[in-house]
């Protein structure tokens, strides 16, 4: 009777603190469904990049794209694609990536991207292992700065 007592105390001890775990597989952030979307942009090897993620802040809109896709661990080319609500390509920004894992911090690995023309931002990020991994990209413009989060998963190779 105690053998059971304990099992059963402990069993809801586990699952109040989120020890068994339930969906535990990554959440990745999903390509909204706008009316305006941006081309398939080339990637710097020049094949054709993938979509990473894409979402909306305030009034403008921002892509993410990587290469290779999906990351990998190792070296990565990340390219940002801004428009504004008009589906304009913004040229003026300042855009950086904040790149940390969600289930460890890293500590600080912030990227500052590249201006390539046209929107488009990129920046090299490497990846030091595998798993569940965040980026926020910050837009900054005429004083003042959006930001996006994508979460997405590194492979391993």
């Amino acid at each position: 009777m105690i053998q059971k007592l304990f099992l059963v105390l402990m069993l809801f001890a586990l699952t109040a603190c989120g020890m068994i775990p339930g969906n535990t597989g990554p959440q990745t952030t999903p390509i909204p469904t706008f009316t305006l979307a941006p081309r398939i942009t080339p990637a710097p090897n020049g094949s054709q990049a993938t979509v990473l993620g894409g979402k909306q802040s305030g009034d403008l809109f921002v892509w993410i794209y990587s290469s290779p896709n999906p990351p990998i661990r190792g070296n990565n080319t990340f390219e940002a694609y801004v428009a504004d609500a008009n589906g304009q390509p913004i040229k003026d920004a300042k855009v950086s990536f904040d790149v940390d894992m969600t289930n460890m911090s890293h500590g600080k690995n912030l990227v500052v991207a590249n201006v390539t023309g046209e929107g488009l931002y990129n920046g090299n990020i490497s990846f030091m292992m595998p798993g569940p991994w965040r980026v926020i990209v910050a837009i900054n413009r005429s004083g003042q700065t959006n930001s996006v989060r994508f979460d997405f998963n590194v492979n391993s190779k």
